[in-house]
């Protein structure tokens, strides 16, 4: 991966494709239970508030209403707008409240799970409400300080969202961190970052374009069939299902994108998941290289033993011939010092 550290933060500097590109190889035969999965959330997330205002909903202008005050408008108008306005019930938004960091946990859990190669399953979507009050408040926080800055302008809002897009990750990578931990480390690891990911993010809006015709196709029809605003609603929901795909698709590379900010993927290593026939393939090919690879140090490896060889036979040669040298020396001065060769001559003389 292309990547560059300053100060100990990872600076990504790869190409959109290639992290999209990575997104997509972590899904390969995972794309079914993925999709699965996030439209099971779609469904558990937004049903249960349509269901809250279509049987405790009241509409929005009622509570407006004040003794037949139509606010500036002729009662025409007013009971047009009136009779258009969806009803709205309070425990909608506080259901959405309570349990929407717990699934956004679960979506983190699920998708590193994904990209690591671990089996997952649907229900793995739920696995965020094992630490629920952490994911709750989390989430809070997050959107707390997100609207702090949004009142500011709508920039730093998007600036402070991208700031803190690290921060389930986190946890979902370490439930142990606490609140405050983990918005500060998505700080830290998004310092030099945060245009890669609204690049990156940005990268998404054809697919997204192409995913909502079929969407809008749905969400006209039940606005045809149908002026029930649960019915309509339901319709928009089953819209928002065939957006899955793309939303599968984006949060697998997100993942990718948290991994290389981690420090989980380097250069050395291989980028992303494999299958384990890909990976045999590749622990073959290895294999077979460093065969080659010692098939061409034998010949070498030979040539320098039959060189050492010749170089130790020249050595005890040497060796022996220096020995034989300093042995006849050693001869000499012994019949020189003690003269016995010179006594048997003379012996012999007087013999004869």
């Amino acid at each position: 991966m292309q990547q560059n550290m300053i100060e100990q933060n990872i600076i990504i500097t790869e190409p959109n494709k290639n992290l999209r590109a990575l997104g997509r190889n972590a899904l390969r035969n995972n794309w079914k239970v993925a999709i699965m999965a996030v439209c099971t959330y779609v469904l558990v997330l937004n049903v249960p508030p349509v269901i809250f205002n279509g049987l405790f909903g009241t509409n929005i202008f009622s509570i407006f209403t004040n003794s037949g005050y139509t606010y500036g408008f002729d009662a025409e108008t007013y009971a047009s707008m009136y009779n258009n306005m969806p009803d709205y019930c309070f425990l909608g938004t506080v259901y959405v409240l309570l349990v929407a960091g717990a699934f956004e946990l679960g979506l983190s859990m699920f998708f590193l799970a994904v990209f690591r190669m671990h089996k997952v399953h649907v229900a793995d979507v739920f696995l965020g409400f094992e630490h629920f009050l952490k994911a709750l408040g989390l989430f809070f926080f997050m959107n707390l300080f997100i609207c702090l800055w949004t009142l500011l302008f709508i920039v730093p809002g998007i600036i402070a969202s991208i700031r803190y897009s690290q921060a389930f990750f986190i946890l979902a990578d370490d439930p142990s961190k606490g609140i405050r931990q983990c918005m500060d480390e998505s700080k830290a690891m998004m310092k030099g970052n945060k245009s890669k990911y609204f690049l990156l993010s940005l990268s998404f809006i054809g697919w997204m374009l192409l995913a909502m015709i079929p969407s809008s196709i749905v969400e006209s029809i039940g606005n045809t069939v149908s002026n029930n605003e649960v019915i309509v609603s339901l319709f928009s929901i089953v819209g928002t299902l065939l957006v899955a795909p793309v939303t599968v698709y984006m949060y697998s590379t997100y993942a990718g994108f948290y991994e290389i900010l981690a420090g989980h993927l380097i250069k050395e290593t291989v980028p992303v998941p494999v299958t384990v026939e890909e990976a045999k393939e590749v622990y073959a090919g290895l294999i077979a290289q460093e065969e080659q690879m010692e098939q061409e140090e034998e010949p070498v490896e030979a040539m320098e033993a039959e060189e050492a060889a010749e170089t130790e036979e020249t050595k005890i040669s040497e060796d022996t011939e220096e020995t034989d040298v300093a042995e006849e020396k050693e001869e000499s001065i012994e019949t020189e010092v003690t003269g016995e060769p010179e006594e048997d001559t003379n012996e012999e003389t007087k013999n004869e």
